[in-house]
């Protein structure tokens, strides 16, 4: 059976021979001109091939092609006959009918590749002939795309990609046909860049051979004519790289699956036949195109090996203008008609592959490729592309975006960098070197130089190759980085009206998007802020950030946002890493220790890099069946162990920064890094302004030795790149440090460099002084490092001096304008004869002087800090490579989650200032949620990490914006529940408490605040508002009550006085409050409820000892004054500070001794009975009921109950009806746990006390009163002082008569009833025996008050009319009360 293939074959040929029979050349139809026609020839031959097998593999690929190509090749066939001939050959490869694994593959693949990229044809209309060069554009994408097309050779790569280039570039052809060539070409690239980890280096000597060939070029020729005289179209380009002999890729499964479907397609450029007069301007598409492949910035290896290209003749690509020579001086682009039409000097890469054995073939090509069928039989191997091609068009690409190459248009420069963020999305280049060679060197100075530019598309386009330069390769690209930020923050910060507004919002947007690469802000730190000599990048970062989120104008901007997103992705991270810790269990945390050594960081590292790199390269699922990427998925055969090999080479272990002891440095050792790093700063600047002042400052902290050592110096003076290159030469040249001298000059590395090399090197570490004898110093001194370092290649110290001074001179003279506008530049042959027989009598080696006359004329030597603009930028440029090149450019990769708590620590401040402004003006509720969010992430950080500050400062803040500490207790309801933005920062508040409350510190006191504004204002849930008593019969009373006249017996009169004494908004307040003010109240109460504040109480328990103390101090620090707080406030706080010891019940003792201080404070020091009082006695003897069973603090809390016969007789029996109650209670429950006879004794006598009337015993009231002026005493000194061993009893209690007489005894009659002791006591007296109060002569009493030395006296009012509590015997009654360390005060407790 008949292959099916080869009826598509004949179908082709009917169709191509039909086509050429119907032009009117060929209308002849005899056999004989049939025969002398070479094109309708070749046809006849391949059908009486294709009649005479049955299988299309049965015969060599170059055999079917051939008739077709010499069609593609022919200058006499029209452009439809042309496009016909292609669609073939189109047809052959997407349908697959060449085999890739066929021997003779590679030779058809190179052969039509040739024939393609230098197709001719006779122009007819200009539309018909950009369809053939469509049809080109489409054969050569599916050439390069299909399974076949890694046969072809570096050669054939380049001069596909050239042909691209042309159309691409040529602005005469129609946008869409450049448009399809641009496409073309980003499948082109993204096809080779995939296959780039497939491909191996080269050696050098194998590398030398082909680098010559491979240059891609293009120029623009300003005359359209020059092109239509050439005969041969020219070469296309030409390599710069390492050959890579990458096997053929037999890939013939993947044949049969990709078909037509693979879509890599390279444009060819058709040259246009000089034969022809017709041919259109559209066979011609590079003329005017101004395209130079090959750029004034090439690398210097590039140049050599253009010099010896130049040499062979060779050109590739449209011949760049007549005038333009590359910066070389012998290197000249050749013109047009210099191009020879075969370059039999260059054949393809077979010739110079070992293997290599070329016989006799039927067919040479115009690149010198010869063709045979039996050729591969014969033992000739043509080598697959590989890494050389990559290079060149990597190469090549970097220098269409050269700003300052005159020649390289916006269209250019923008297609260049498109093709490079391709190049770069594909491929892992930082794993090739001599594509990162050009990285550091090219393509970062040249997207520097393009964010200057206006143009917003060349901008963002910069941008975002910037980023995934630094994205994947910035451990190569140390001081270009800094460089880069650097800029950002210029642009940032700049106040130019000219910069556009949308220059620094994409400036803010690379920040915020590099500031997201995971560990990229530690390892900013680690890297510039903790580096001697490098900018404080994070923190300078940190600094603009935090600045720009506050607008001036008050209004929000994009940048604003921007600036505040940037600040977060720090906390997002940082909180992140926090979140891990926190799920990952203890033994987990134990094993990571255990692994976090350099090694196991920097292999994980490793491993992440290689997922994203295989992530990359391997994306086949992901991709259309038509991408490059899936192509290159294909061809991957046999390259696995390439990988793995390159995977081992990467986990190598990282170097150590010198400064560093280890590779993760301790926080600690940061630290001092850090401060040396000040130290050093302020010395650099003292040593710009006078040496030997910055050097003795140095010298006395300790950074410089003392003696001085000039080794040590030396080194400085080259490591230090802040210090003044003018300071440097003065300091150095100076007679007094000769010594330091060649110490500086031994600093520097000559060996194998030529003199003006060196010296070039030399001039660039500082400013060379004017003075002659200065000069004569420094000369001398490089030349004899020079001579020692070279083997004395002169004749003597003399002649080498004399060369040195020689060149400096040549330089002043050839770059100087003010000696330029008097004099003609020296020429070479007068530089020579001024060096005539200087050389010890004899001549120096004349090429050698030649080489240092056109280096010298070429690139000027720059004096630092002399220049300005490209030079200077040069100069810059350069010596930021010479320290790449050193130790000091060894960038460290850092774990995700390192040194988060000092990075932390350094933007909390300023992140919170701007999360709180934000959160103040935005209007926007998903702005609000963003701040609201940052809130939460920085206080679990903070919680993390135990920053209580950080936390505390969080709290403060935000209850700023609750509104509750700032509106009055009237409006509060109203303004609090209108406010939605007061609610979500209450509702945050008491979230971060509840949740976070452990670190809690200072920010208690806030939180307290803000619950005693809810506690006025009336919106607390009911419970934490309602109390326990012993008294009422429902065993609760309210905090809270409206003051009625009948309750507890209060007087009518006083009533009015109340309803007198309110003020007219107050009565018009009564009348009822408007719907708008109740539903603003229900919002309030329904978001207070939301909070939760109770939880407070009920979750105390779980908090840590410290924040626990905290918050008792919070509520003990609320006592009755005259500005702030009342009674009722006090006795809030009273009642959640007893639950919050009753919740803590098991931890009691830790708290204890405060809580019975503060009691002491509230019962022994009052004079008169009050409602605080009151609850000061309810909440002592509940503690007592409840903590009696436990055994470790009942003893305590028995000892404490003597705080009540401590209290004032009058004050006690105001309360007797409490403590009775109380006590029996306390019987009632917990007699079993009372085991002393000392406890016995108290509680009896408080019984007496009670409910007798019995005067407590003078002993406490006497120690009560001595003891006043040290505060409370503790529960050992109460019983030291007063002890029931004094009456010389057994029993548990003392009888009625016992007890006055003892109190009867002179010898133990105490002085505390006398005049004397009251005023030494402090306490102030009433002169009124009567201690009755609250009986209608409340304003008798108060005029009968006398207060004795100006002692503390305060006073309970109600609020708003109504009495302050229900146990609240009278309103008006003056209470003298001793405060302790508040003796000397008026105090006044506001209603």
């Amino acid at each position: 059976m008949v292959d099916k293939n080869i009826y598509i074959v004949q179908g082709e040929i009917n169709a191509v021979v039909g086509a050429i029979k119907r032009n009117a050349r060929w209308s002849t139809h005899t056999h004989l001109d049939e025969e002398r026609d070479p094109l309708l020839h070749s046809f006849s031959l391949l059908k009486e091939v294709l009649n005479n097998i049955t299988e299309l593999s049965e015969i060599e690929p170059n055999v079917f092609l051939r008739p077709f190509l010499e069609v593609i090749r022919s200058e006499d066939t029209t452009g439809p006959i042309t496009g016909l001939a292609l669609t073939s050959v189109n047809k052959f490869l997407s349908y697959a009918l060449i085999d890739p694994s066929h021997e003779g593959t590679a030779e058809g693949m190179e052969n039509m590749a040739d024939a393609v990229t230098h197709a001719r044809f006779v122009g007819t209309d200009h539309a018909s002939d950009e369809v053939v060069l469509m049809k080109i554009l489409q054969v050569l994408r599916t050439l390069l795309l299909t399974p076949v097309g890694a046969h072809l050779t570096n050669e054939s790569v380049c001069e596909i990609m050239q042909s691209c280039f042309r159309i691409c570039f040529e602005m005469r052809l129609s946008e869409l046909l450049r448009k399809s060539a641009e496409h073309t070409l980003v499948d082109m690239v993204q096809l080779l860049f995939t296959r780039l980890p497939q491909f191996k280096e080269e050696p050098k000597s194998y590398m030398g051979t082909n680098m010559k060939k491979l240059k891609m070029r293009a120029g623009g020729m300003s005359e359209s004519s020059k092109w239509k005289k050439q005969k041969r179209s020219p070469r296309p380009p030409r390599h710069v790289t390492k050959v890579s002999p990458g096997p053929e890729q037999p890939a013939a499964s993947a044949s049969n699956t990709t078909g037509n479907g693979v879509t890599f397609i390279d444009a060819p450029s058709p040259s246009s036949s000089g034969s022809s007069e017709n041919v259109s301007s559209a066979v011609s598409p590079a003329t005017d195109s101004g395209l130079e492949l090959s750029s004034q910035t090439t690398s210097k290896e590039d140049l050599t090996d253009l010099d010896q290209v130049a040499s062979l003749g060779l050109n590739a690509g449209i011949p760049s203008c007549e005038n333009e020579s590359l910066k070389e001086g012998k290197i000249q682009s050749a013109s047009v008609e210099s191009i020879p039409e075969v370059l039999e000097e260059c054949t393809s890469v077979a010739e110079h592959s070992d293997s290599a054995s070329v016989h006799d073939m039927d067919y040479v090509n115009p690149r010198g490729v010869r063709f045979t069928q039996s050729s591969q039989k014969e033992g000739a191997a043509l080598v697959p592309y590989g890494l050389p091609c990559i290079r060149e068009l990597f190469r090549f690409l970097i220098s269409l975006t050269n700003p300052h190459d005159r020649h390289n248009s916006e269209v250019m420069i923008h297609m260049g960098l498109q093709l490079l963020t391709v190049a770069l999305e594909s491929a892992p280049i930082a794993n090739c070197q001599p594509l990162l060679g050009l990285v550091k060197e090219e393509l970062c100075r040249h997207l520097f130089q393009l964010l200057s530019v206006e143009r917003l598309n060349l901008y963002a386009t910069s941008l975002r190759v910037c980023f995934l330069l630094f994205e994947s390769m910035r451990e190569h690209l140390k001081f270009q980085l800094e460089m880069y930020v650097k800029k950002l923050m210029e642009i940032i910060t700049v106040e130019n009206p000219k910069m556009p507004y949308e220059m620094k919002e994409m400036a803010l947007e690379a920040i915020v998007q590099l500031w997201r690469i995971p560990s990229f802000v530690t390892e900013l730190y680690i890297n510039y802020d903790c580096d001697y000599y490098c900018a404080n990048l994070f923190e300078e970062l940190t600094k603009l950030l935090s600045k720009n989120a506050f607008p001036v104008s008050g209004q929000l901007y994009t940048v604003h946002l921007l600036s505040l997103e940037a600040l977060l992705t720090v906390i997002d991270s940082t909180e992140a890493h926090c979140q891990a810790k926190v799920l990952s269990n203890i033994h987990q945390q134990e094993k990571e220790v255990v692994k976090s050594s350099p090694e196991t960081m920097n292999n994980e590292r490793v491993l992440s890099e290689g997922k994203s790199s295989s992530a990359v390269s391997e994306p086949a699922g992901a991709c259309p069946p038509t991408s490059g990427c899936l192509m290159a998925d294909h061809m991957k055969e046999g390259c696995m162990e390439l990988e793995g090999g390159s995977e081992a080479a990467e986990k190598s272990i990282p170097r150590k920064p010198t400064r560093f002891s280890c590779i993760l440095p301790s926080p600690q050792e940061l630290m001092q890094i850090k401060k040396k790093k000040k130290l050093l700063i302020t010395g650099t600047e003292q040593f710009n302004q006078k040496p030997k002042k910055g050097i003795q400052f140095l010298q006395e902290k300790n950074l410089l030795a003392t003696p001085i050592d000039n080794n040590e110096v030396a080194r400085w003076l080259r490591e230090n790149p802040r210090l003044d290159k003018k300071m440097i030469g003065e300091f150095v040249s100076d007679r007094k440090n000769i010594d330091l001298l060649e110490s500086f000059v031994g600093t520097f590395s000559f060996q194998g460099l030529r003199l003006d090399e060196a010296l070039r090197l030399y001039l660039e570490a500082f400013r060379l002084p004017g003075e002659a004898p200065v000069i004569q110093r420094l000369l001398e001194a490089f030349t004899e490092h020079w001579r020692k370092s070279n083997g004395s290649p002169f004749a003597n110290s003399d002649a080498c001096f004399a060369l040195a001074y020689a060149v400096i001179m040549l330089n002043t003279d050839q770059h100087n304008h003010n000696v330029r506008k008097q004099n003609v530049p020296m020429t070479l042959e007068e530089f020579r004869k001024n060096l005539k027989g200087v050389n010890g009598g004899k001549d120096f080696e004349q090429d050698i002087l030649e080489d240092m006359y056109h280096a010298i004329k070429n690139d000027e030597i720059v004096m630092p800090e002399e220049q300005t603009g490209l030079v200077k930028e040069n100069y810059i440029w350069n010596v930021l490579l010479h320290r790449g090149a050193t130790d000091e450019g060894i960038f460290l990769h850092v774990p995700p989650g390192s040194y988060d708590h000092d990075l932390f620590t350094m933007t909390w401040g300023p992140t919170i200032a701007a999360l709180s402004y934000v959160f103040d003006k935005s209007l926007e509720e998903t702005i609000i949620q963003k701040a609201i969010s940052g809130f939460r992430k920085c206080a679990m950080i903070s919680a993390h990490y135990g920053l209580s500050d950080v936390f505390d400062n969080l709290i403060i803040s935000l209850c700023k914006f609750t509104a509750l500490s700032s509106e009055s207790i009237e409006n509060l309801p109203t303004v609090f529940g209108s406010n939605p933005k007061a609610h979500i920062a209450a509702k945050t508040v008491f979230h971060l408490a509840h949740r976070h409350g452990d670190i809690l510190r200072e920010g208690w006191k806030n939180i307290m605040e803000a619950m005693l504004q809810l506690f006025r204002a009336e919106l607390l849930p009911k419970a934490m508002v309602e109390v326990e008593d012993f008294v009422d019969p429902n065993g609760k009373i309210y905090l809270q009550r409206e003051e009625t006249p009948s309750n507890r017996g209060e007087s009518t009169v006083l009533s009015f006085v109340s309803w007198l004494t309110l003020s007219g908004t107050e009565q018009s307040g009564m009348r009822g409050p408007s719907t708008e003010t109740q539903e603003a109240k229900r919002t309030a109460l329904e978001c207070i409820k939301q909070c939760d504040p109770e939880k407070l109480i009920t979750e105390s328990k779980f908090l840590q000892l410290e924040s626990l103390q905290e918050l008792m101090k919070a509520l003990i620090s609320v006592t009755p004054d005259e500005e702030t707080y009342d009674e009722e406030d006090a006795a809030f706080c009273l009642e959640m500070l007893l639950r919050i010891v009753l919740e803590n019940r098991d931890r009691v003792t830790c708290v204890w001794q405060t809580v019975r201080d503060h009691l002491y404070h509230l019962c022994v020091h009052a004079v008169e009975f009050c409602f605080l009082v009151e609850r000061a006695v309810v909440g002592l003897l509940r503690l007592a009921i409840r903590l009696l069973r436990r055994e470790e603090i009942s003893a305590q809390v028995l000892l404490s109950l003597r705080i009540l016969l401590m209290m004032k007789p009058n004050v006690l029996s105001r309360v007797s009806h409490e403590v009775a109650y109380g006590l029996h209670e306390l019987l009632k429950t917990n007699a079993a746990n009372i085991h002393s006879g000392d406890d016995w004794y108290t509680l009896f006598t408080l019984l007496e006390c009670i409910g007798s009337g019995v005067k407590p015993p003078a002993a406490l009231q006497v120690t009560a009163r001595a003891d006043n002026d040290t505060g409370a005493q503790s529960d050992s000194e109460v019983s030291s002082s007063y002890h029931p061993s004094d009456m010389s009893l057994d029993r548990g209690y003392t009888s009625d008569s016992e007890v006055y007489a003892d109190h009867g005894k002179p010898g133990k009659m105490h002085r505390s009833v006398t005049d004397v002791d009251v005023m030494n006591s402090g306490w102030l007296v009433k002169t009124t025996p009567s201690m009755v109060v609250g009986r209608g002569c409340g304003r008798e009493r108060k005029n009968k008050t006398i207060e004795k030395r100006a002692k503390i006296s305060w006073q309970c009012k109600g609020r708003m009319g109504r009495r302050c509590s229900p146990r609240s015997r009278s309103l008006t009654s003056p209470i003298q009360w001793d405060g302790g360390g508040n003796r000397g005060k008026k105090v006044k407790l506001l209603g």
